[in-house]
């Protein structure tokens, strides 16, 4: 009896366990993924303002003094 339960209850507890953590970490890859996305529109600027002609070029098009946060 007792290796019949075994067999029975393991698998029922340790597969949802199994089951959520691969979600956790599925969403965690994804928020992740999206972070690394998400550019700072400042630093961008400041750095593009210091850059080569083309990039200064841009930077004085869009004004940064005129940039309100």
């Amino acid at each position: 009896m007792q290796v019949d339960f075994y067999i029975l209850v393991i698998p029922f507890c340790v597969i949802p366990v199994f089951l959520v953590s691969i979600d956790y970490l599925n969403k965690q890859a994804e928020i992740k993924q999206r972070n690394s996305k998400v550019i700072d529109f400042d630093k961008f600027i400041k750095r593009k303002g210091e850059g080569d002609v083309v990039d200064s070029d841009i930077a004085k098009l869009l004004d940064i003094d005129k940039i309100v946060a």
